[in-house]
């Protein structure tokens, strides 16, 4: 299996280091597509946040969920893939195996799992359809939206998903022709992260090889498998878009209720309290600050936390409601006791928690 080459210095894929920036403010971004913000967070995060919160709402969001992704992924491939590009894959010019083969290179090399072409049929008619093997995906639907979305950005037709669980951890993803419902083409009013973003003062320490910030040293890239792995905690990892994340939460809001933000919360601080992550990781408010800036997570100005409860001040924060219930959460597992939760995110991207003991 192809890979892409490494920086022999600190093991970082030259992919990962030659288009994307690590800025002294919290904010990982793409130099092709200055728009797009990216992290580097906890995928085995996820699934069980999008499952907590339909457990609380007790109804399915998946279909959100792969909607969401499909359209944020649509949104960014149709600004990196150039038009004439996009011309020539649909007059069938260009073979849509050599275009998969070089886009799921690329996501194994960001951590999104092992995916490869299965079968593959496109004569430029409605019985065109393309299915693709995804093994150990980051994340069941957003992979799956993942998928939809960049086929739709490819070809500008719009698909149809369907997916199984072919053995552990292995997943057919077909994509075909059909027309979404009315309701999902309204969906994805997410604003974005389109403020312009606070200067910081943050010094990583950087590769000299590749000029990565030298702490992703501390992560395993393993190309094959299509995962990335922090050495210390074990932890897996996804180099990701926000965007395809908080649409989500955004959708869900719009159709069912402004209740949505303190469930998403609660459910964040539910997985964090079982114990996902570890207190020791937030004792140092520096190495916490230096942490979320590797992640693209923002610019940790204060953290404060002690019994009777915690003030974090985040600057340029990314995906905010994450951030709320994963500090709530820690709070609550280091001192054994339930609490409550105030936050504010300012229009220029501030993020202010404030947790405190509900009795």
């Amino acid at each position: 299996m192809p890979e892409i080459n490494t920086c022999p210095e600190c093991g970082v894929p030259l992919y990962i280091s030659s288009i994307h920036e690590w800025s002294n403010n919290g904010v990982i971004l793409s130099r092709r597509e200055s728009s797009q913000r990216l992290v580097l967070y906890e995928c085995g995060n996820l699934d069980p946040l999008f499952d907590g919160i339909a457990e609380m709402l007790e109804a399915p969001i998946e279909r959100i969920i792969i909607d969401a992704s499909r359209r944020s992924t649509r949104s960014y491939m149709d600004h990196v893939v150039p038009g004439d590009v996009k011309a020539l894959i649909r007059s069938r010019e260009i073979d849509l195996d050599i275009v998969f083969d070089s886009t799921f290179l690329i996501w194994r090399a960001m951590g999104y799992g092992n995916l490869s072409l299965h079968e593959v049929r496109y004569d430029g008619d409605r019985g065109d359809y393309i299915s693709v093997l995804a093994e150990r995906p980051y994340s069941i639907p957003l992979a799956v939206g993942n998928f939809a979305g960049s086929i739709e950005a490819l070809v500008g037709r719009e698909p149809g998903v369907e997916y199984e669980e072919i053995s552990p951890g292995l997943y057919m993803i077909t994509i075909f022709e059909a027309e979404n419902p009315s309701h999902l083409k309204e969906r994805l009013r997410w604003k974005g992260y389109d403020q312009e973003y606070k200067e910081g003062d943050i010094e990583l320490e950087r590769c000299s090889s590749c000029g990565v910030p030298a702490g992703l040293k501390d992560f395993s890239w393993d190309q094959v498998n299509g995962s990335i792995r922090s050495a210390e905690t074990g932890r897996r990892m996804v180099l990701t878009g926000p965007s395809i994340i908080e649409p989500i939460f955004d959708d869900l809001e719009e159709e069912l209720g402004d209740t949505i933000p303190r469930i998403v919360v609660e459910a964040q601080k539910r997985f964090i309290r079982s114990g996902f992550f570890s207190v020791d990781e937030v004792i140092s408010e520096e190495n916490m600050r230096t942490s979320m800036a590797l992640r693209g997570l923002g610019n940790l100005r204060e953290l404060k936390m002690g019994r009777r409860g915690v003030r974090s001040h985040i600057e340029n924060a990314a995906l905010p409601l994450l951030a709320v219930g994963l500090t709530q959460g820690l709070y609550e597992k280091a001192f054994d006791i339930y609490s409550k939760v105030e936050w504010e995110l300012s229009e220029d991207g501030d993020l202010t928690i404030e947790v405190a003991p509900s009795f």
